[in-house]
Protein backbone atom coordinates (compact mmCIF):
# COMPACT_ATOMS: atom_id res chain seq x y z
CA UNK A 1 0.00 0.00 0.00
CA UNK A 2 1.24 3.44 -0.87
CA UNK A 3 1.38 5.86 2.00
CA UNK A 4 2.30 9.48 2.31
CA UNK A 5 2.97 11.62 5.33
CA UNK A 6 1.83 15.22 5.30
CA UNK A 7 3.66 17.23 7.94
CA UNK A 8 1.86 20.44 8.81
CA UNK A 9 3.85 22.90 10.86
CA UNK A 10 2.74 26.02 12.66
CA UNK A 11 3.89 29.42 11.47
CA UNK A 12 3.45 32.81 13.07
CA UNK A 13 1.11 35.24 11.35
CA UNK A 14 2.04 38.89 10.96
CA UNK A 15 0.06 39.75 14.09
CA UNK A 16 1.95 37.17 16.15
CA UNK A 17 -0.78 34.53 16.25
CA UNK A 18 0.06 30.98 15.29
CA UNK A 19 -1.83 29.18 12.57
CA UNK A 20 -1.50 26.02 10.51
CA UNK A 21 -0.81 27.43 7.08
CA UNK A 22 2.15 25.65 5.51
CA UNK A 23 1.96 22.05 4.40
CA UNK A 24 5.21 20.20 3.91
CA UNK A 25 4.98 16.72 2.42
CA UNK A 26 7.56 14.04 3.04
CA UNK A 27 7.71 10.34 2.30
CA UNK A 28 6.87 7.95 5.13
CA UNK A 29 6.98 4.80 3.07
CA UNK A 30 6.75 4.08 -0.64
CA UNK A 31 5.79 6.57 -3.31
CA UNK A 32 2.89 8.95 -3.31
CA UNK A 33 -0.09 7.76 -5.31
CA UNK A 34 -0.45 11.22 -6.81
CA UNK A 35 -2.50 14.27 -5.91
CA UNK A 36 -4.78 13.50 -2.97
CA UNK A 37 -7.87 15.54 -2.16
CA UNK A 38 -7.63 16.21 1.57
CA UNK A 39 -11.04 17.87 1.84
CA UNK A 40 -13.32 15.41 0.05
CA UNK A 41 -16.76 14.87 1.57
CA UNK A 42 -16.16 11.11 1.75
CA UNK A 43 -12.85 11.44 3.57
CA UNK A 44 -12.66 10.18 7.15
CA UNK A 45 -10.21 11.66 9.66
CA UNK A 46 -9.11 9.80 12.80
CA UNK A 47 -7.01 11.32 15.58
CA UNK A 48 -4.33 8.91 16.76
CA UNK A 49 -1.80 8.95 19.59
CA UNK A 50 -0.16 6.67 22.14
CA UNK A 51 -3.31 5.64 24.03
CA UNK A 52 -5.28 2.44 23.38
CA UNK A 53 -8.37 4.55 22.66
CA UNK A 54 -6.78 5.64 19.36
CA UNK A 55 -6.77 2.11 17.96
CA UNK A 56 -10.34 1.60 19.18
CA UNK A 57 -11.36 4.78 17.34
CA UNK A 58 -9.62 3.64 14.17
CA UNK A 59 -11.24 0.21 14.21
CA UNK A 60 -14.66 1.78 14.77
CA UNK A 61 -14.09 4.17 11.86
CA UNK A 62 -13.07 1.31 9.56
CA UNK A 63 -16.11 -0.76 10.53
CA UNK A 64 -18.67 2.06 10.38
CA UNK A 65 -17.53 4.90 8.11
CA UNK A 66 -15.59 3.28 5.27
CA UNK A 67 -18.51 2.88 2.91
CA UNK A 68 -16.71 2.28 -0.39
CA UNK A 69 -13.32 1.54 -1.90
CA UNK A 70 -12.99 5.22 -2.83
CA UNK A 71 -13.22 6.41 0.78
CA UNK A 72 -9.89 7.79 1.98
CA UNK A 73 -8.90 7.66 5.64
CA UNK A 74 -6.51 10.21 7.15
CA UNK A 75 -4.63 9.55 10.37
CA UNK A 76 -4.04 12.79 12.30
CA UNK A 77 -1.14 12.73 14.74
CA UNK A 78 -0.17 15.84 16.70
CA UNK A 79 3.24 15.92 18.34
CA UNK A 80 4.75 18.65 20.57
CA UNK A 81 7.08 21.34 19.32
CA UNK A 82 10.76 20.73 20.01
CA UNK A 83 11.99 23.44 22.36
CA UNK A 84 14.69 21.54 24.28
CA UNK A 85 17.39 19.10 23.20
CA UNK A 86 18.55 16.50 25.77
CA UNK A 87 22.26 15.90 26.35
CA UNK A 88 24.26 13.91 28.98
CA UNK A 89 24.25 16.70 31.60
CA UNK A 90 20.63 17.77 31.20
CA UNK A 91 19.02 19.60 28.32
CA UNK A 92 19.63 22.65 26.16
CA UNK A 93 17.27 25.06 24.49
CA UNK A 94 17.04 24.39 20.79
CA UNK A 95 18.76 27.71 20.06
CA UNK A 96 21.80 26.84 22.20
CA UNK A 97 22.20 23.26 20.96
CA UNK A 98 24.51 22.52 18.05
CA UNK A 99 23.08 21.66 14.65
CA UNK A 100 24.38 18.12 15.03
CA UNK A 101 22.60 17.70 18.39
CA UNK A 102 19.35 19.05 16.97
CA UNK A 103 19.46 16.85 13.87
CA UNK A 104 20.28 13.75 15.92
CA UNK A 105 17.40 14.34 18.33
CA UNK A 106 14.93 15.19 15.56
CA UNK A 107 15.89 12.00 13.73
CA UNK A 108 15.19 9.94 16.85
CA UNK A 109 11.81 11.62 17.32
CA UNK A 110 10.84 10.99 13.68
CA UNK A 111 11.67 7.31 14.11
CA UNK A 112 9.47 7.16 17.24
CA UNK A 113 6.57 8.71 15.32
CA UNK A 114 7.11 6.30 12.45
CA UNK A 115 7.06 3.32 14.82
CA UNK A 116 3.89 4.62 16.48
CA UNK A 117 2.07 5.17 13.19
CA UNK A 118 3.04 1.82 11.68
CA UNK A 119 0.55 -0.11 13.84
CA UNK A 120 -2.29 2.12 12.62
CA UNK A 121 -1.12 1.82 9.01
CA UNK A 122 -0.99 -1.96 9.34
CA UNK A 123 -4.57 -2.00 10.68
CA UNK A 124 -5.71 -0.03 7.62
CA UNK A 125 -3.72 -2.24 5.28
CA UNK A 126 -5.26 -5.39 6.79
CA UNK A 127 -8.72 -3.95 6.11
CA UNK A 128 -7.71 -2.81 2.61
CA UNK A 129 -8.43 0.83 3.43
CA UNK A 130 -6.70 3.66 1.58
CA UNK A 131 -4.80 5.67 4.16
CA UNK A 132 -2.73 8.84 4.43
CA UNK A 133 -1.11 10.44 7.47
CA UNK A 134 -1.11 14.06 8.62
CA UNK A 135 1.57 15.03 11.13
CA UNK A 136 1.06 18.32 12.96
CA UNK A 137 3.64 19.98 15.19
CA UNK A 138 1.81 21.81 17.97
CA UNK A 139 1.78 22.06 21.76
CA UNK A 140 -2.04 21.98 21.77
CA UNK A 141 -3.59 18.86 20.28
CA UNK A 142 -7.15 20.17 20.49
CA UNK A 143 -6.30 23.55 18.93
CA UNK A 144 -4.33 21.90 16.12
CA UNK A 145 -7.25 19.61 15.22
CA UNK A 146 -9.69 22.52 15.41
CA UNK A 147 -7.52 24.42 12.92
CA UNK A 148 -7.39 21.39 10.63
CA UNK A 149 -11.18 21.13 10.65
CA UNK A 150 -11.35 24.65 9.24
CA UNK A 151 -8.37 24.46 6.88
CA UNK A 152 -9.19 21.07 5.34
CA UNK A 153 -12.97 21.44 5.60
CA UNK A 154 -13.18 18.17 7.54
CA UNK A 155 -16.68 16.67 7.59
CA UNK A 156 -16.09 13.39 9.45
CA UNK A 157 -13.79 13.21 12.47
CA UNK A 158 -13.35 10.25 14.83
CA UNK A 159 -11.64 10.59 18.22
CA UNK A 160 -11.01 8.04 20.94
CA UNK A 161 -11.44 8.66 24.67
CA UNK A 162 -10.62 6.37 27.59
CA UNK A 163 -13.11 5.51 30.32
CA UNK A 164 -11.43 7.78 32.89
CA UNK A 165 -11.66 10.91 30.72
CA UNK A 166 -15.21 10.05 29.67
CA UNK A 167 -16.16 9.91 33.35
CA UNK A 168 -14.51 13.29 34.00
CA UNK A 169 -16.54 14.80 31.16
CA UNK A 170 -19.75 14.15 33.12
CA UNK A 171 -18.48 16.45 35.88
CA UNK A 172 -17.47 19.19 33.40
CA UNK A 173 -13.96 19.04 34.90
CA UNK A 174 -12.26 17.16 32.10
CA UNK A 175 -9.98 18.64 29.48
CA UNK A 176 -9.58 15.72 27.09
CA UNK A 177 -9.18 16.42 23.38
CA UNK A 178 -12.66 15.09 22.43
CA UNK A 179 -14.24 17.22 25.16
CA UNK A 180 -12.41 20.41 24.14
CA UNK A 181 -13.24 19.93 20.47
CA UNK A 182 -16.90 19.17 21.20
CA UNK A 183 -17.13 22.43 23.16
CA UNK A 184 -15.49 24.44 20.37
CA UNK A 185 -17.15 26.12 17.40
CA UNK A 186 -15.22 23.77 15.09
CA UNK A 187 -17.60 20.96 16.10
CA UNK A 188 -20.39 22.82 14.29
CA UNK A 189 -18.52 22.43 11.01
CA UNK A 190 -18.14 18.65 11.02
CA UNK A 191 -19.55 15.44 12.44
CA UNK A 192 -17.43 14.43 15.45
CA UNK A 193 -17.67 10.81 16.57
CA UNK A 194 -16.24 10.00 20.01
CA UNK A 195 -15.42 6.36 20.73
CA UNK A 196 -14.98 4.88 24.20
CA UNK A 197 -14.03 1.21 24.58
CA UNK A 198 -15.11 0.48 21.02
CA UNK A 199 -18.52 2.15 21.30
CA UNK A 200 -19.74 5.55 20.17
CA UNK A 201 -20.82 7.92 22.93
CA UNK A 202 -22.75 11.18 22.61
CA UNK A 203 -20.20 13.61 24.01
CA UNK A 204 -22.66 16.50 24.28
CA UNK A 205 -25.07 14.41 26.35
CA UNK A 206 -22.22 13.16 28.52
CA UNK A 207 -21.01 16.70 29.25
CA UNK A 208 -24.52 18.01 29.96
CA UNK A 209 -25.55 15.02 32.09
CA UNK A 210 -24.64 16.63 35.42
CA UNK A 211 -24.59 20.25 34.29
CA UNK A 212 -26.32 22.46 36.93
CA UNK A 213 -28.04 24.50 34.23
CA UNK A 214 -29.70 21.33 32.93
CA UNK A 215 -30.68 19.77 36.24
CA UNK A 216 -34.45 19.28 36.86
CA UNK A 217 -34.36 21.41 40.03
CA UNK A 218 -32.78 24.32 38.16
CA UNK A 219 -35.43 24.17 35.45
CA UNK A 220 -38.46 24.04 37.79
CA UNK A 221 -40.03 27.42 38.70
CA UNK A 222 -40.12 28.32 42.36
CA UNK A 223 -43.34 27.68 44.27
CA UNK A 224 -45.98 30.40 43.85
CA UNK A 225 -43.85 32.04 41.16
CA UNK A 226 -45.84 32.82 37.97
CA UNK A 227 -44.60 31.20 34.83
CA UNK A 228 -43.77 33.69 32.09
CA UNK A 229 -44.37 32.00 28.71
CA UNK A 230 -41.89 34.39 27.07
CA UNK A 231 -39.12 33.99 29.66
CA UNK A 232 -37.33 31.28 27.69
CA UNK A 233 -37.48 33.02 24.33
CA UNK A 234 -34.17 34.44 23.22
CA UNK A 235 -32.77 35.63 19.95
CA UNK A 236 -29.32 34.50 18.88
CA UNK A 237 -27.57 36.28 16.07
CA UNK A 238 -25.23 34.17 14.00
CA UNK A 239 -21.61 35.36 14.01
CA UNK A 240 -20.49 36.99 10.81
CA UNK A 241 -18.10 34.99 8.69
CA UNK A 242 -15.61 36.33 6.25
CA UNK A 243 -16.47 35.26 2.76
Amino acid sequence: MQRRSNEIEEEEDEDGRRGLESVRESQLEGRSSGTVSMNGDDNVYVGVGKGDSSMEALRWAIDNLITSSSTLLFLIHVFPETRFIPYPLGRLTREKASQEQVESFMSQEREKRRTLLLKFLHACSASKVKVETILVESDSVAKAIQDLITILNIKKLVLGIDKSNARKATTMKGNSVPELITRSSAADMCEVKVICQGREINMEEVMMKNSPSKSPMAQQPKKDQPVDPFACICFISKPKTNS
